[in-house]
This record gives structure tokens, C-alpha cells and sequence, in this order.
């Protein structure tokens, strides 16, 4: 075990000198601490890759968090030194005290043999589907910034994927055991999404009868998703720069800092550069969100891909409603190949899917495309309504005068979505599903 080290921050004395005379018995270099001041400073340093830490010291400061641990525990504390571990979602080891030799040396053992690292393959890389060149570049980038803890933005159109890039993040990085945590910051009125991502203290406004942790705490040692990062407020730019800063927030209503450790990956369909050149999207924030830039690319860009994605997705429906649909037609391939897709992965999935829903035999003969293109000029015609089956004529009815409804009251309301709720009754989060459902963007209304 040359060349290994272990610090050993306890504030107990008499165990620390103890777990010190094993570790110079072995011929193990050590050193020991008590105050957590000096504990960050010698990390710092980066001298030891192992801490050996006791059960009351934690939660460790960031500068502490690095090295792989050992956490110290008398003899009736190991439950709480368990609770600690899934707390703070470690992957430590546990050493009991009164310590035996043998057993704290097998610990450190055992966090002194890294496991080889696996770089990520293209093919390996979960929900990124595609061969062509534009996927080979996005792939390549999310392997290499998987392994870096750094701040990545991930910009494209709506349905290209940008959530599946941050998920994709997520599972290849060193994070991937900790939770992956997803809010569309647009779906969200300013005062519930400050709630929704920082938490509130019991009572700090009317409902809120019990502390409630936000989506940046439930995230703590794994990933925060903040997609439609260029919808948040200005104020709301000032407190998630704060976060990105220092790693610290306070819950709504409560006056101590919390420390959190997630990993950052904001997602936007708008040009977010010239929202910074106008002033309505800070460049401070910009900068610090903008480390690395991941850009999807729209369907239209990567048309070699689509035999592949659709094929992928006709076995997927196909199973899930249990249905013998293995391939599309010739002529509803080209169809596909032909059509520019403007609601992108996401608008050909659900095309799919209501081609497996009609399909009538082993083969798909036919594929409605965007309703938005197809089905909008005037009302489904009533003789093609007689050669579908109930369900079918009732969604394509209810989908044209739904589509229709929605182009008028975001019209009348300038794409505010807002006025577009009271106005409708509708809550936030129903009429941006149902904005993304007929490939609508608000900022084609204002």
C-alpha cells in the first residue's frame, strides 16, 4: 500500500490516536486532526486519498468530500454512521470502535484499489439515438463532459432531446448513483418555482404546514435538470446565481444556509446569447451556466437517423400495447423521410405511436403527421372521418379544435402564459403540456 495515505478527522482523541498507531504500525502515513478548519486545509493539499472520519463530524464541508471515506463509530453508532451514508447518498465504508487491526486495514484496502475507469462508448450512451454525424458530435461531447463536474448547458429546439442529454449526463458521470432531478422552470409561476427549488420552513406562508426540502436539497450528490432556464425572472436569475456560487440557499421563509453538492445542467429552446445581449437574461448567470455547451440537433439535421429512431420507437409502442406491428411501408417511409418535422424526436415519437395505435396488421400502411401541418387549414373532412374507427375520429377532432383553441388564446393573451391561464382557467403546468403536445411556442405569439 505504498504511496497511500489516509487524514483522520475525529474529534474524539483517544480513537484518533488509536486509528494513527495502527496506521503507523502498517507502515500506512497518516495524519490526525480535530477541528474541521485544519482538516480542510491539509485536503487541500491533496496529500491523502482517504478520510477516515468520525460519526460526528458530519456533514463534511465541501473540501472534504473528494476523498474516499471511512466513517469512525463507536460500538452502538454504526445504525447512525448507516443513516449518514444514505443521507448524504456516500459510498463510504464503516469501521466500529473498539477498532481491530485487521478490519480497519481491509477498509482502507479496499478504497485503495480504484476500479479501472470505463470510458463510455457511443452505443453505450443511454437515450441518445443515432449514427449520424451531428449524434456523433453531441455523443462525444456528453462523454467528455460526463467526467468533469463543470456546468453544462444544453441548447436546441423543442422535442430534440435535451433531457435525455442531461439523463445521459447524469448515468455516465461519477454521479449516476445519486438522484437525477428534473423541473421545467417554465411551467411554474415565479413564487412556486422559488418554493419548488429551494424548499420552504413550516409556516412560511398559508399552507405550508410542514418543511418541505426543494428540488436542489432532494438533489444533494446528484444532478439538477433545470430545463427552460431562459424563462426564470430576473429575480429568479439573482438567486440561482447566488446557488451556482457559493452552493448554499436558504429555504423560503427560513434563515439558515444549506449546503448543497448537485451537479448543474440547465436546458433552453430559446437563443439565450441574445437574451443576454438585450438584457433580459443576465451574461453573469450566462457565463457561470455556459461552462459547456451541448447543442441538439433538430431532426431535419440529422434525416439519417430517422429510419433508425422510428424503428426504435414502433418496437417500443408496439410492446407496450401488445400489438404484432414490425415495420412501416415503403410509402410511409418515404412519407417520414420527407416530411421537415418541425416538432423534431418528440413529433415523430407520437406520430409513431398513433400509427401503432391504427395499425391494423403487421405493417404500418399509414402515419399522421403534425396535425399542425396536416389538419389546420380547415376541420377534419367528414369523409375521411367515416373510414376511421371511433377512437381514432374522436382524437383527430378533439386534437384539431384543442390545436385551434390553443393558437387563439395564445394569440389573444402575446404569448404570455400567464394571461393565458387566468384567462382559461387552465393551470401552468397543463397548458405548457399541452403547448408541447401541438408543437406550440410561446414566443411565436408575441
Amino acid at each position: 500500500m505504498s504511496g497511500f495515505g489516509a487524514l483522520i478527522y475525529e474529534k474524539n482523541l483517544h480513537r484518533a490516536a488509536e486509528l494513527r498507531r495502527i496506521l503507523d504500525e502498517a507502515g500506512i502515513a497518516a495524519r490526525a486532526v480535530f477541528v474541521q478548519s485544519e482538516a480542510e486545509t491539509i485536503a487541500a493539499k491533496g496529500q491523502y486519498s482517504v478520510l477516515i472520519a468520525g460519526v460526528d463530524t458530519f456533514p463534511l464541508p465541501p473540501a472534504l468530500e473528494n476523498l474516499k471515506t471511512v466513517i469512525s463509530a463507536p460500538r452502538g453508532e454504526t445504525a447512525e454512521a448507516a443513516r449518514i451514508i444514505e443521507r448524504y447518498s456516500l459510498s463510504a465504508l464503516i469501521v466500529e470502535y473498539p477498532y481491530r487491526a485487521e478490519e480497519v486495514l481491509a477498509r482502507l484496502k479496499k478504497l485503495g484499489r480504484p476500479e479501472p475507469k470505463k470510458e463510455p462508448k457511443d452505443e453505450d450512451i443511454p437515450g441518445i439515438i443515432g449514427s449520424s454525424p451531428a449524434v456523433r458530435k453531441v455523443k462525444e461531447l456528453l462523454i467528455k463532459a460526463a467526467q468533469v463536474p463543470a456546468t453544462v448547458l444544453v441548447l436546441g429546439e423543442t422535442g430534440t432531446g435535451k433531457e435525455l442529454a442531461a439523463r445521459a449526463l447524469h448515468e455516465m458521470g461519477p454521479r449516476k448513483n445519486g438522484p437525477f432531478v428534473a423541473i421545467n422552470c417554465a411551467a411554474l409561476p415565479e413564487t412556486l418555482l422559488e418554493t419548488e427549488l429551494f424548499g420552504h420552513e413550516r409556516g412560511a406562508f398559508t399552507g405550508a404546514d410542514s418543511r418541505k426540502p426543494g428540488k436542489f436539497e432532494i438533489a444533494h450528490k446528484g444532478t439538477i435538470f433545470l430545463d427552460e432556464i431562459g424563462d426564470i425572472s430576473p429575480a429568479m436569475q439573482v438567486k440561482l446565481l447566488r446557488v451556482l456560487d457559493s452552493g448554499t440557499f436558504h429555504r423560503v421563509g427560513g434563515q439558515a444556509p444549506i449546503h448543497v453538492d448537485a451537479r448543474v445542467v440547465c436546458a433552453t429552446n430559446q437563443d439565450i446569447f441574445e437574451m443576454a445581449l438585450a438584457g433580459r437574461f443576465r451574461r453573469d448567470l450566462l457565463y457561470r451556466i455556459n461552462v459547456v455547451a451541448v447543442r441538439m440537433p433538430p431532426l431535419r439535421e440529422r434525416a439519417d437517423d430517422l429510419p433508425l429512431l422510428a424503428n426504435h420507437f414502433l418496437k417500443q409502442f408496439s410492446r407496450q400495447f401488445g400489438k404484432p406491428v414490425h415495420s412501416f411501408s415503403p410509402a410511409v417511409m418515404d412519407k417520414m423521410r420527407r416530411y421537415p418535422w418541425p416538432g423534431n424526436v418528440r413529433q415523430l415519437e407520437h406520430a409513431v405511436e398513433r400509427a401503432v395505435i391504427h395499425a391494423r396488421g403487421n405493417a404500418v400502411e399509414d402515419v399522421v403527421l403534425d396535425d399542425a401541418a396536416e389538419n389546420t387549414a380547415a376541420p377534419p373532412d367528414p369523409a375521411s372521418l367515416e373510414a376511421m374507427d371511433y377512437a381514432a375520429m374522436k382524437e383527430r377532432v378533439l386534437d384539431f379544435y384543442e390545436r385551434e383553441y390553443l393558437l387563439a388564446l395564445l394569440k389573444k393573451a402575446e404569448g404570455s402564459l400567464q394571461e393565458a391561464c387566468e384567462h382559461s382557467g387552465m393551470d401552468r403546468k397543463t397548458l405548457y403540456r399541452k403547448m408541447k403536445q401541438f408543437g406550440l411556442d410561446k414566443k411565436d405569439f408575441k
